[in-house]
């Protein structure tokens, strides 16, 4: 048996191709039951965030990725000769070392980000409740929890980390300068909406529109912000207002076309707007940004944002990469004695066919021992290949 990992995430390959492999919550159900219906496969999970798609598996063949790679096209819909030069595939203590980086943070975008800790314990609890993991992938994902807390209480990985929205929020500073003054539009009303909220107030900006596609999620937010939420339906005349948009839906098509953000600058009379589109899928249609004075940025654009903090970062993800060294060296001598499992139970077996032969052949030759000292003996004989039993 195999510890497989397949997948790609935005080091590997572009939003573009992303967004078309990218799988919603509300597809997670079906598509684990398809990955555990697929031949070899006895354990799985996936990890499906803005940056990544990736699927574990406990599989019966290291060939196996290549099943994997085959479901994620069809499922997907996605050619796989389009998207396989963008991928990886790893196994064993490579896969579990994988996990480790990314749930301590140092495989995100932006480096020792919280976030991500979050969504992997979720994509376990999920998996769970879908019944497709089991021992292997419950102390994989166990032990990842452990990594990522460890990291961030061991380090200061993520002291003063930011995130994509908080990214998101730098990079409309390095195009406007001074936020005062100018009017931001939040779309969506998760924890990205929230922490690029949290950063832009911090920044100068006294006017923030919000809108969710749950209206009383957008209020909630606002009200916590002092801000105004907009009823979804009004989202074309709220990106006449604005000046900064910042998208983090969880929609499968884009949200706002081209048309839209065209009738919004024709009522602005051609005033700038940037759109910093942060969603995978996609929130704002790719043909917008060919619009006169519409700048549109994706999440892969904040990169350039978060590379000067990844060298800030460097002696702290030193510190994370010793500790996930360590806890990949304890999972994979966990692993591999899973091996040895069989050949234990056959031989306790063994021992046990040996002990009550030889105890029936006692009781035959001592027909008058009590049922007292059959008992006792019995136990004195288990207890016996028990400690034979224990070294092996």
């Amino acid at each position: 048996m195999h510890l497989l990992l397949v997948g790609l995430n935005h080091n590997t390959a572009p939003v573009e191709l992303r967004e078309t492999l990218s799988i919603s919550k509300a597809q997670l159900p079906e598509a684990l039951a398809a990955l555990k219906a697929l031949e070899g496969i006895s354990e799985c999970l996936l990890l499906s965030t803005c940056n990544r798609t990736e699927v574990y598996a406990y599989s019966e063949s290291r060939s196996d990725d290549e099943v994997i790679f085959g479901w994620m096209s069809d499922f997907c819909g996605v050619r796989q000769d389009g998207f396989m030069p963008f991928t990886y595939s790893l196994a064993g203590h490579k896969a579990a070392e994988h996990l480790f980086r990314v749930a301590a943070g140092i495989d995100s975008m932006v480096i020792g980000e919280t976030q991500i800790l979050g969504q992997v314990k979720e994509a376990y609890a999920t998996a769970g409740e879908q019944g497709s993991t089991g021992s292997v992938l419950n102390t994989l994902f166990q032990q990842a929890a452990s990594v990522g807390k460890r990291a961030r209480t061991e380090t200061n990985i993520s002291r003063g980390a930011s995130s994509a929205g908080s990214a998101a929020v730098l990079l409309a500073k390095s195009i406007f300068g001074d936020l005062t003054g100018h009017v931001v539009l939040i779309v969506g009303a998760g924890k990205i909406a929230e922490l690029a909220i949290e950063h832009l107030t911090s920044s100068g900006i006294n006017q923030v529109l919000v809108t969710n596609r749950t209206h009383e999620k957008a209020v909630e937010l606002a009200k916590e912000f002092c801000g105004e939420a907009i009823e979804f339906g009004d989202l074309a005349s709220a990106l006449e207002r604005a000046d900064i948009v910042i998208t983090s839906t969880g929609a499968k098509q884009p949200i706002i076309s081209r048309d839209m953000v065209h009738r919004a600058m024709t009522a602005r009379r051609g005033r700038p707007v940037f759109l910093i589109d942060i969603a995978v899928p996609r929130d704002v249609e790719a043909e917008a940004s060919k619009l006169d004075n519409v700048f549109l940025y994706n999440i892969d654009d904040l990169q350039a944002v978060v590379e000067s903090d990844k060298a800030n970062r460097k002696a702290e993800i030193e510190g994370v990469e010793m500790i996930v060294a360590e806890e990949v060296d304890g999972f994979t001598r966990w692993f591999r004695t899973l091996e040895a499992v069989p050949i234990i139970a056959a031989l306790r077996e063994k021992f046990e066919d040996i002990r009550q032969t030889e105890v029936e052949k006692l009781c035959r030759k001592l027909p008058h021992l009590s049922p007292e000292d059959v008992e006792a003996i019995s136990m004195a004989t288990k207890s016996i290949v028990n400690k034979l039993s224990h070294s092996p």
